[in-house]
């Protein structure tokens, strides 16, 4: 049977929708809240072989988001799903699926790497719609040097993930934005 581990409902008008959208499909909800963080998620999903301990650890990180995982779905299912449920405006952000690796961490690891993936890929986003409007700039009104250059540094540091940095990223982030806004500051 297809569930879904829903971690920390915040807009509950949503996951009312939700829950009538998994309820439509026979799909089971584990409602789990940050008493559940320091639990491994084979344990959460009720799988043998997973301790119910609760893992002690000492972390203060605010893990103030609604996330899910999918458990037990076909690829056809699920992206029906999520279709569904953004359709009706109760999808989440946050999600994964289970994996062989994750489930064998604690909700609250899966938590904090899914974050920091979802702003990796957030990052990753804006500065492709940066690159895009310097290439509209560059249309407009030729190249800049400054532009194409920094482009082609973020260009090589993107083939080489091994040596990511989210920070690194941002700084690319915030010089190409002043680099385009300088561009067009000086063609108004």
């Amino acid at each position: 049977m297809a569930e879904i581990l829903y971690y920390n409902p915040i807009d509950m008008e949503k996951y009312d929708r939700f829950k009538k959208i998994a309820n439509e499909n026979g799909i089971k909800i584990i409602e789990v809240g940050k008493d559940h963080l320091d639990y491994t998620i084979g344990h959460l999903l009720g799988f043998e072989g997973y301790d119910s301990e609760k893992l002690e650890v000492s972390d203060d990180e605010i893990l103030d988001f609604d996330f899910i995982l999918f458990n037990g779905f076909g690829n056809e299912e699920l992206f029906n799903l999520i279709d569904n449920l953004r359709e009706n405006q109760a999808n989440v952000q946050h999600k994964a699926g289970i994996t062989e690796n994750n489930v064998k961490w604690t909700l609250r690891q899966l938590l904090k790497e899914n974050d920091k993936e979802a702003k990796t890929m957030g990052l990753i986003h804006k500065i492709n719609q940066l690159i895009e409007k310097a290439e509209k700039l560059k249309d407009k009104y030729g190249e800049d040097e400054k532009i194409k250059n920094l482009i082609d540094e973020i260009a090589d540091y993107f083939n080489d993930s091994s040596i990511f940095d989210i920070e690194v990223a941002k700084k690319y982030y915030l010089s190409l934005l002043d680099e385009t806004l300088r561009v067009e500051n000086e063609n108004m």
